[in-house]
């Protein structure tokens, strides 16, 4: 399980450094940011060097982190370098990431976990571009700026009262120019965001891009919902951009007497269910899935955990996923938050995002998962009761 503690972690924290990341003194009413090629500016940079704070505000609950980071974007994928500075019990904690894969540090246990690359190349960047070109645009042309293109503008939170947020539920935003401030001495454009939504939340958000680069280098974000609110802030202070970094500063030498360990990631896909069911011992689920939607792919994730995934689709580009895993986190779903469900008898949970739902639950040592990005709350687990414990 501190496996997974620690790749969950290190994935929210890159994430985090690989976009999010004094008063203002803003424009006069009705100023917009200038015409530049955003996309051309953003694709220029070559490396980034800073010191990154993060805080996030759960309402009772605030965490916060002091870090030193490097991006070196020239490699494919980018190259991340991160190491923890506060607090005192996550510091000289270290995340690498490279074309082989990621290195976790976990400083108080002295152990690293290994993480091999097991994508190819991604297009994050050009997505993370693009959308902020659409920001600067909507701020320019009172249109409203779509979302960012894979990546849900939303954290997860419980679905309350069975009711989730639609896939769709953050259609855009309005987005209102700001002026400029000077964030880590460098002058930075600022743009209040607002989520046009009918669903019940009020999500705004507060983004401070490099007037050079157009890469933020602050975010700020509310969202409430329900009875929740989650705050989250993002600075960048110390920042150099496009200057020499050696290999070096992306390296980490482990101690001779860590504890290490590789989390071994293979992965199988088949045009088949039969195919996957030849290739492993652990039994494939058979769900019944709504009308209009038809199997597209299996695939099987094996090594040290063995998890079969099954993929439908239907002509309006939504899917279903489902997954069966031989490993249960803590003997439960793994979720720590989220709505209590029940599965044909057995313990789950239920969380909603911007653009997909998600129902967890176990059976002895075996876990199991659906998501969909257009089911409500009934369907999904009327899926997930045709699996039951399969």
């Amino acid at each position: 399980m501190r496996h997974r503690t620690l790749l969950a972690a290190a994935v929210a924290v890159l994430l985090v450094v690989s976009g999010c990341t004094a008063l203002p003194s803003f424009g006069e009413s009705g100023q917009s940011p200038p015409d530049v090629d955003v996309v051309d500016r953003y694709e220029s940079l070559e490396s980034l060097e800073a010191v990154q704070k993060s805080t996030i505000d759960y309402g009772n609950t605030t965490n916060g982190s002091r870090s030193t980071v490097r991006i070196d974007f020239t490699s494919d994928p980018p190259r991340q370098f991160q190491r923890v500075r506060e607090p005192a019990d996550r510091a000289g904690d270290v995340t690498v990431v490279n074309d082989s894969g990621a290195l976790i540090y976990d400083a108080s246990d002295n152990s690293v976990t290994r993480v091999p690359q097991t994508e190819t190349r991604t297009t994050a960047r050009q997505n993370r571009s693009e959308y902020f070109a659409r920001i600067v645009a909507a701020a320019r042309s009172d249109e409203v700026a779509e979302p960012s293109s894979g990546v849900s503008p939303l954290p997860v939170v419980p679905a309350t009262g069975g009711s989730p947020i639609p896939a769709d539920a953050i259609e855009g935003f309005d987005v209102e120019y700001l002026g400029t401030q000077t964030v880590a001495d460098r002058t930075a454009h600022g743009f209040e965001m607002t989520a046009t939504s009918e669903a019940a939340l009020s999500l705004n958000q507060t983004l401070w891009l490099d007037s050079k680069y157009y890469y933020p280098l602050k975010t700020h974000q509310v969202l409430d919902y329900g009875n929740r609110t989650i705050e989250t802030t993002t600075q960048l202070t110390s920042v150099t951009f496009n200057t020499d970094l050696s290999d070096d500063a992306f390296e980490f030498s482990v101690p001779e007497d860590a504890t290490v360990d590789t989390l071994n990631i293979s992965t199988q896909t088949f045009d088949t269910v039969a195919e996957l069911r030849d290739h492993t011992e652990l039994s494939v689920p058979d769900p019944e899935v709504p009308d209009g939607y038809e199997f597209q792919q299996a695939r099987l994730f094996g090594e040290n955990v063995t998890e079969v995934n099954l993929r439908y689709a239907n002509g309006d580009g939504d899917f279903i996923s489902v997954s069966k895993m031989d490993y249960v986190s803590n003997g439960s779903s793994g979720l720590s938050t989220g709505e209590n469900v029940t599965v044909a008898g057995h313990d789950g949970q239920y969380l909603t995002t911007g653009q997909s739902q998600l129902l967890m639950w176990s059976c002895e040592d075996r876990q199991y998962s659906v998501v969909s990005t257009n089911l409500d709350r009934e369907h999904l687990v009327a899926v997930a009761e045709s699996i039951a414990c399969e």
